[in-house]
């Protein structure tokens, strides 16, 4: 009966398969610090009890304007328990969101609206973003649905609730951003066009500007009377996410619109004005949206922002496609075709193989990335097969569905990641281990996500600080590490294994466990 009810109803199989991509194994790895760690633990602490205004690691008070994300994060560890699947749920779910968003901007219904889906879902960003805890994911579901609902205004002007809505809960989960960018977006674009209805419409239109100031408004009263302090970290910030330098923030942009590149390329080049005042149409709209959202993601260092662009290109990326099949335009699917392979097949094959030791991050993974590499070339190979023999009716069929396959492997990524920079077997040995006034300290490293997995707070010793946490719980200082241990109390010590301390360990402290490049000492 199922399968029945699936073969009759494509869209409710292609929502299964990627509900199975996006949720495989989201809870089978530990947690990457600092990002998920930061996240993670903020949430546990609200859920156990913690104050949901005033977001904390342990006793270590913790800045950001995702207050919205952290509530979400402790609602799902009190549904479904301690765990890593409570705290990437919502990440996954707005991956889904994201290619329903797109679908949705691309048209009701239709091939045009399937292909957005399909795009979206299968470009490596999405599925990237959508694997880790943080806001992000969440962040471009909800600026997907406002660009959908501000697509769909052009048919029906009651779209604009959706674009309003979602514009305030993204300004509730992420921070300002998500209502400056997009009301710029929508100026800029009405400039470009000279379009005042549209203009008019998005900012006057009352059902819309109720739902943004009213609910805005009420929380951002409410910031201010349980924690006026942390509105200071609601504005724009440069976040300062190197990757690497500038060479690891192309390879990060590039690699993030993996397998679509040659397509969007072809697109944006038909989308793009040549006269000013620019013919108004939602596809321009729609360039004009992922432009700025790309912009302020550079220009910011939150590299993971450019996540917002995809349910934009993706859904400009379907009418496009669909327009193209309508005129029978094959020439433009073979400079599609044409501009990924250029795109992909040198920087994939010759380029990549070279970067991988200057990327610790990409080494770890090798045993995944090769697969995936192999998955991307069936995506090309298959592209360049049903075009040349003018296949078209195959092409839409297939290849996009291909994309999906790159999916499988890329999953692994996070596991072997997360074996490098996760604390997971550690964290779940003291959780069973500690006891009474034990202590935790951690020398020469600093792993926000100890507290999620022993809800105990660490004492931080010669390691660098996280990122957005405002202070840190320090014991006296120690000349010795040999002093630690002075005491009558039980400490446990984490360490890397290759660390050796600049004075000798004594005697007494007994080796626990050693995993993931850590080891874990006590004194009993």
């Amino acid at each position: 009966m199922l399968r029945k009810f699936l073969r009759n109803n494509p869209a409710a199989l292609f929502a299964a398969i990627l509900f199975y991509l996006y949720f495989r194994g989201i809870g089978d790895h530990g947690l990457i610090d600092p990002v998920e760690g930061v996240n993670a633990s903020v949430g546990v602490h609200m859920s156990a009890g913690g104050n949901y205004f005033v977001p904390k690691i342990g006793e270590a008070l913790t800045s950001g304007s995702t207050l919205g994300t952290w509530w979400l994060y402790a609602l799902s560890l009190k549904v479904f328990g301690w765990g890593e699947f409570a705290v990437r749920f919502w990440s996954a779910l707005s991956g889904l969101g994201m290619a329903w968003a797109s679908s949705i901007a691309a048209g009701s219904a239709g091939r045009k609206s399937r292909l957005a889906a399909c795009v979206c879902a299968g470009m490596t960003l999405c599925f990237a973003v959508s694997q880790i805890a943080s806001s992000h994911a969440l962040y471009s579901c909800l600026m997907g649905l406002a660009m959908a609902g501000a697509v769909r205004s052009w048919e029906k002007k009651n779209s604009l609730i959706l674009a309003h809505t979602a514009i305030t809960l993204a300004f509730i989960v992420h921070g300002f951003e998500g209502v400056i960018l997009p009301f710029t977006a929508v100026i800029v674009y009405c400039v470009l066009c000279d379009d005042r209805e549209f203009l008019r419409n998005f900012f006057t239109w009352p059902g819309g500007v109720l739902i943004t100031v009213i609910f805005s408004g009420l929380y951002f009263v409410v910031l201010m009377i349980a924690n006026p302090e942390i509105i200071h970290f609601m504005r724009c910030q440069n976040h300062m996410y190197t990757f690497g330098g500038v060479s690891g923030i192309i390879i990060f942009v590039f690699a993030s619109f993996i397998p679509f590149h040659g397509f969007i390329v072809r697109a944006v080049y038909e989308v793009m004005p040549r006269e000013f005042p620019a013919r108004k149409s939602p596809e321009l709209f729609m360039f004009v949206w992922a432009a700025v959202f790309a912009s302020a993601a550079l220009l910011s260092g939150d590299i993971l922002s450019l996540a917002a662009c995809v349910p934009a290109l993706s859904a400009m990326l379907g009418v496009k496609t669909d327009s193209w099949l309508e005129r029978k335009n094959l020439l433009s699917v073979r400079y599609s075709v044409m501009f990924n392979m250029m795109i992909l097949v040198p920087v994939m094959y010759i380029v990549l193989p070279f970067t991988i030791n200057k990327f610790p991050v990409i080494k770890a993974s090798l045993m995944s990335l090769i697969p995936y590499e192999l998955a991307v070339g069936l995506f090309i190979f298959a592209s360049w097969y049903y075009t040349k023999t003018r296949q078209i009716v195959k092409w839409v069929r297939n290849v996009p569905a291909a994309a999906l396959l790159c999916l499988m492997p890329l999953a692994g990524v996070f596991n072997l990641t997360a074996d490098v920079y996760s604390v997971r077997d550690i964290g779940l040995k003291l959780r069973d281990a500690i006891k009474g006034t034990d202590k935790v300290i951690q020398y020469s490293v600093n792993y926000p996500s100890m507290y999620f997995y022993t809800l105990r707070n660490s004492s931080i010793i010669e390691a660098d600080f996280t990122e957005g946490v405002q202070e840190r719980k320090f014991n006296a200082p120690y000349s010795l590490i040999g002093s630690l241990w002075a005491g009558k109390e039980r400490v446990f010590l984490i360490m890397p294994n290759d660390k050796t301390p600049e004075n000798p360990l004594p005697q007494s402290v007994f080796h626990l466990l050693e995993a993931d490049g850590k080891l874990l000492l006590s004194n009993q």
